[in-house]
């Protein structure tokens, strides 16, 4: 019996980068049926003849850009699946596919994370399109947004021979996120031994993946760090979303992970609650009752959210920060920290310590009930055996 295969549709202006796809992904052609074309307007006249499953746009195209192919993609084909791959962090045409795609790749992405995001965006049990999720990110007026200086390190980053202190450099420009950053990396979440001075220091001694990610997410969550919503506790969030983060990098670490993996577990635990901030800020007697919820009826978060709401905050985060064309892997350990089975993965990842460490560190009552540990999840892994082993290790480790 022959299997049907997913149409996906590859769309960019650069004939070189076509040709870069399809050499890239010719070890998928058994499993897609792929196509490519040079721009949105050729796009639409491929899809006018053939029902396409997956479009995966480049962000910046003359005539037609990936924001408005993907806009009337939506309007058009509403059941397709809509991907862009930006090259650069440009928030003004991110903010218009928001709504219109599906999730923000960065470029160059790698084989494996664009079969990950496509694969997920197709099954049925994880299947980016979320209607009422959707609905729902469409209703909001404030969206956390990428920061310039994020954008700014991120460039540098792409260049092999960058210099720490030019990093360093472009932080110390911004004088508030400077104070936030050298304040956190002397606390007792990181245990340095010596005092950092400077954001070159704090790049030296942290590595610049994980001073990028707490530029992104100091800069995520002190965007509304002024507005009061009811119980809601934003200082609650942040210190358990930094207890959680260093217990999914302490846990990965204990695994022996690379460093990038490292690295992702902390960010995917920094912003692992950011769908919160959002749902709170945008909705706020909304989420003030689900939080009532969950005291009164003594429940979880996630339940009380998607009574309300028809998606919970994992949802709305990992479709949020999909946008902002974070790993792969971060993105996955942000929408499916709670329901980690639901991955296609089935190897420890920064999904894996994010969901240990969310449980095993102590949870405010901002969470509600402490989320429990899926050990269905950790035996498909071959990991129930280490879990004693995290818990000992987070609850008596210095």
């Amino acid at each position: 019996m022959s299997v049907i295969k997913k149409r996906i549709l590859f769309v960019d202006d650069e004939p070189k980068v076509l040709q870069g796809l399809q050499r890239m992904l010719h070890p998928l052609r058994h499993e897609w049926d792929m196509s490519f074309v040079d721009s949105g307007a050729s796009a639409l006249k491929f899809m006018e003849r053939s029902e396409v499953d997956v479009v995966v746009s480049d962000m910046r195209m003359p005539g037609m850009n990936g924001a408005q192919l993907l806009n009337e993609v939506m309007r058009r084909y509403p059941r397709t699946v809509r991907l862009i791959l930006s090259g650069d962090a440009d928030q003004e045409l991110i903010l218009k596919c928001v709504g219109s795609a599906h999730q923000c790749l960065s470029k160059p992405c790698d084989p494996s994370a664009l079969r990950a995001t496509v694969a997920r965006a197709i099954d049925p049990k994880t299947s980016l399109k979320n209607e009422p999720l959707q609905r729902l990110i469409a209703q909001m007026d404030h969206l956390p947004s990428v920061p310039a200086l994020y954008a700014q390190i991120v460039e540098k980053m792409h260049d092999p021979d960058v210099s720490l202190d030019v990093v360093g450099d472009i932080i110390g420009q911004d004088i508030g996120m400077t104070a936030k950053i050298l304040k956190l990396v002397n606390s007792a979440y990181f245990g340095l031994r010596r005092e950092i001075s400077s954001p070159t220091e704090a790049v030296v001694y942290l590595g610049l993946d994980t001073v990028k990610s707490l530029v992104l997410s100091l800069n995520a969550f002190s965007q509304f760090d002024s507005v009061r919503v009811g119980s809601f506790s934003l200082v609650a969030l942040w210190d358990h979303s930094l207890s959680t983060a260093a217990a999914a990098k302490r846990i990965a670490r204990m695994q022996e992970a690379e460093q990038r993996l490292v690295d992702e577990a902390f960010v995917s635990g920094l912003l692992h609650d950011a769908g919160k901030v959002a749902l709170a800020i945008n909705f706020p007697r909304r989420y003030d009752e689900a939080l009532r919820l969950v005291v009164e009826q003594k429940g979880d978060a996630l339940t009380a959210e998607q009574h309300l709401f028809g998606a919970n905050h994992a949802e709305v985060g990992g479709y949020l920060l999909g946008l902002w064309g974070l790993p792969v892997p971060v993105v996955e350990a942000i929408a499916l920290h709670h329901r980690p089975t639901l991955s296609l993965n089935r190897e420890f990842s920064p999904l894996t310590a994010v969901h240990v460490a969310n449980s095993l560190v102590r949870v405010t009552a901002v969470n509600g009930a402490t989320p429990t540990i899926d050990l269905e999840y950790l035996e498909d892994l071959s990991l129930t055996d280490r879990l004693s082993v995290w818990r000992e290790e987070l609850n008596g480790g210095s």
